[in-house]
């Protein structure tokens, strides 16, 4: 009987651990799960980071006009595919989402080493600094400069007819060499262009050539050189009309070159460019000089001249300057409010100066 006694209490004791230790592996097998999903998060992170900026603001001119406006709309979503020793592969997809909704960016870029590199896809001319090294949001205007709006694609009025927010689409070929204190001191760009429209196919045979160096002095200087050429439907100068009229010609030749310097401190910064080209056998040019100080804290003033001529052939009927001064404000880190006065001045005979007022406020996420 002391013997049965002694077995089931023993029987008892290891029911009593059993029951003991299913806490513990309810416990350890809870600790892999949530490692197992922290794990998954954080790759998931890795290969899509969202990101973007909304900009909204008022205008007023003497023309006269007077108008509050949604000027960008931006969803980003770019990650890594892909780093290792074998290099590195990323993508990125922007949308504009004001007006009719597009695909502005849409590439995948693959960097086996930091001198070469390929990029397919739709993105950024890597025709003059401004427009592909400063997006709406880090731009410190309300608006871009002449020449990179009239040269560069960015607009409405540029010459060639096509407004492409300064993207094409292609293959580029890129890299950065002699790496010092934590940059490079050479950049290159190299890219074959559809030259048309975004979103689309090519309308012909023949496609863009865009090249640009950098060359960084140190590193907060820069000076930068570029060229295009291309043939596409451009239009055509008429004399009589002092106007542009488009062809129908699929082969209407076109060029891009010039080159810049810039200047940007923890404080300050300081930019000019030059741009020229020929379209369709008319001759225009420009430049523009900018800088900017932080007086006070999250508080700079800006200024910039602007100047482009549509026809060298014609300047008293095709020059503008502009003057730009004005205020940059960040009470936030994602929020930042800029005010422009603007001054446009005009050599056509009977058009009057414009001046302006324009605010505008960024929110970035």
């Amino acid at each position: 009987m002391k013997q049965r006694h002694i077995i089931i209490s023993a029987l008892l004791l290891m029911g009593a651990g059993a029951f003991a230790q299913q806490p513990d592996a309810a416990a350890s097998q809870q600790n892999t799960d949530a490692a197992q999903q922290s794990v998954t998060i954080d790759q998931l992170k890795k290969l899509v980071t969202p990101s973007g900026f909304l900009q909204t603001g008022y205008t007023y001119t003497d023309e006269p006009k007077s108008t509050f406006l949604l000027r960008r709309a931006r969803l980003v979503l770019q990650g890594d595919l892909y780093k290792g020793d074998a290099g590195k592969v990323d993508y990125k997809l922007q949308l504009e989402l004001t007006g009719t909704p597009k695909i502005l960016d849409l590439f995948v870029r693959y960097r086996p080493i930091d001198e070469f590199g390929l990029r397919l896809g739709q993105y950024k001319s890597p025709l003059s600094i401004e427009n592909s090294e400063y997006n709406p949001a880090k731009l410190e205007f309300v608006e871009y400069s002449l020449v990179v709006k009239r040269l560069a694609r960015m607009s409405n009025s540029d010459l060639s007819g096509y407004n492409q927010n300064g993207r094409d689409l292609g293959l580029e070929f890129l890299g950065s060499a002699f790496k010092k204190d934590g940059y490079s001191l050479l950049n290159y760009e190299l890219a074959i262009f559809n030259g048309h429209t975004l979103n689309a196919n090519d309308n012909n045979e023949s496609k863009d050539i865009v090249g640009r160096l950098i060359v960084n002095l140190t590193k907060e200087l820069s000076v930068a050189g570029y060229y295009q050429w291309g043939e596409g439907t451009y239009p055509l100068y008429v004399d009589s009309t002092h106007t542009f009229v488009k062809t129908n010609d699929l082969y209407d030749p076109l060029q891009r070159y010039g080159g810049g310097i810039a200047y940007k401190a923890q404080k300050a910064f300081a930019r000019a460019e030059y741009i020229a080209g020929e379209t369709n056998g008319t001759k225009s040019g420009g430049f523009y000089v900018a800088g900017g100080y932080e007086v006070v804290k999250n508080l700079a003033l800006v200024a910039r001249y602007d100047y482009f001529c549509d026809n060298n052939d014609d300047k008293d009927y095709n020059t503008e300057q502009d003057i730009t001064v004005g205020l940059n404000y960040t009470p936030v880190k994602p929020i930042n409010l800029k005010l422009n006065y603007i001054r446009q001045s005009y050599t056509k005979e009977g058009k009057d100066d414009v001046n302006g007022l324009y605010f505008m406020v960024t929110v970035k996420y």
